[in-house]
């Protein structure tokens, strides 16, 4: 090899002192060559940059489309423009020197085996984004190569994203959609915020599909009664629930009620009560058996604060949510709009809200039941590191008619949640039901614990 070197060495050596015509043509010769491919390495490296930017433009905006996808009215077109105004970016390298910008944007339900386009909001799964094609012109390898040779080329760039969302700390508990039978109800909208829901049927009552009584398996997919009352009576669920999630069969009622009932300090072997264990009334409906599944948001606030108090019922309260008065009682500050709360409140309060400052906190208390939610709201033990969160939990929505739900398999929730404040212990067998108190419907936007994850998937 060094030989080789050292002979290629010296024939240039002596070709540079070479002073006859013909070495001239060599070198003629390399030099056109070294240009043409110059000239290659520089246009190829051009359309290159362009492309790069194109691709990286469709890509941001199918990831801000995709985090849209929420199965709720106006996804679609909430998508779309973030697709299109996801960033701003341009180009010095096309021929137009513009911004680049995006020619169209489908919605599919399915992209495999075969692509099917998406007819509504709520079965939107993946966002096609297409680049409006962009033409740069080639400096210099027409000139240096044949004539045939394109003096342009034109490229375009396609991206496709899918929301892909986890909700983190939350207990294993869902509900049918009830708006799959009554459609005045829209448990995506604040127009339920307030409303009592059983979440839980007791024993005996239908449950909300066969074999389903508003359990969910663990992100791990356990099932068995021990591993649901752990999650029921942990302060903070481990592990993350995806967009598919499995139901549990069961009714389970002795371990349910000690997962739920950590949280009132009662009937149960778990700790970490909430600050305020006062069990609070259910809605009128409810009460009365009329409503099964859904209350209507009123219930006997009046009867219940002449009971547990000696002052008079506070005007800040008047019409108030169970969670508002619960809130009040604890002495904590928060913002009220009717039936909306705002807790913690970070920053300016939103038009229509008004800050609720309880003079002191004021939770019920009963010397002669002082282990009954039902009287004593004051907790004997170490309260939750959440504090006034600990009543709170995030359930999920199945479309159970639509996607049969039924037994342990896996469905979509298309990250649709509630969150709810416990209203009660849950009593003892043969009751055994859950009741919550809609305190706001969740998404990817409104609450830390749901991250807003989204994958390209090309």
């Amino acid at each position: 090899m060094k030989y080789n070197l050292n002979h290629i060495e010296k024939l240039f050596k002596k070709l540079r002192r070479d002073e006859g015509g013909s070495v001239a043509v060599y070198m003629a010769s390399f030099a056109v060559i070294a240009l043409g491919l110059g000239a290659i390495v520089i246009d190829t490296g051009r359309a290159s940059v362009l492309k790069t930017q194109l691709q990286n433009r469709a890509d941001a905006g199918a990831m801000a489309g995709a985090a849209q996808l929420d199965g709720r009215d106006g996804a679609r077109d909430r998508a779309t423009q973030m697709a299109i105004n996801a960033i701003s970016q341009s180009s010095s390298l096309s021929a137009t020197k513009g911004e680049l910008t995006v020619q169209s944007v489908t919605f599919y339900q399915e992209i495999s085996p075969a692509y099917v386009l998406a007819d509504d909001d709520e079965n939107a799964k993946f966002i096609h984004v297409n680049m409006a094609p962009q033409t740069i012109n080639n400096l210099f390898t027409p000139i240096s190569t044949a004539s045939a040779v394109s003096t342009s080329t034109t490229m375009g760039a396609e991206a496709v994203a899918q929301p892909d969302p986890y909700m983190c700390h939350a207990p294993p508990l869902m509900i049918c959609d009830i708006g799959e039978n009554d459609a005045s109800v829209d448990l995506s909208s604040n127009d339920v915020i307030g409303r009592q829901i059983v979440l839980k049927p007791p024993q005996g009552g239908d449950a909300w599909a066969p074999g389903n009584y508003g359990l969910l398996a663990l992100p791990d997919g356990s099932i068995g009664a021990n591993s649901l009352e752990a999650a029921l009576a942990a302060v903070q669920p481990e592990d993350c629930y995806g967009l598919e999630l499995g139901t549990a069969p069961g009714v389970k009622t002795n371990k349910v009620q000690s997962g739920i009932n950590a949280r009132f300090e009662y009937e149960t072997s778990w700790g970490n009560p909430a600050p305020n264990v006062i069990n609070y009334p259910q809605d009128g409906d409810v009460l009365s058996g009329v409503a099964q599944r859904m209350g209507s948001g009123t219930w006997d606030l009046a009867s219940y604060w002449s009971e547990k108090h000696d002052t008079p019922l506070p005007d800040e309260l008047l019409d108030a949510t169970r969670y508002q008065v619960y809130l009040y009682e604890l002495g904590e500050v928060f913002a009220r709009n009717g039936e909306l709360t705002l807790y913690p409140i970070e920053g300016s309060l939103p038009a229509g809200y008004e800050e609720v400052t309880p003079p002191a906190a004021d939770i019920p208390t009963s010397e002669s039941h002082a282990d009954d939610p039902a009287y004593d709201g004051v907790p004997t033990g170490t309260v939750a590191s959440n504090g006034a969160k600990r009543r709170l939990v995030q359930v999920a929505i199945l479309q159970c008619i639509a996607d049969e739900v039924r037994g342990s398999h896996n469905y979509p929730s298309n990250g649709r949640y509630l969150e709810m404040f416990v209203t009660q212990a849950v009593p003892d067998a043969p009751a055994g039901a859950i009741y919550g108190e809609i305190v706001r419907p969740l998404s990817m936007t409104v609450t830390p614990d749901f991250h807003a994850n989204v994958r390209l998937v090309k």
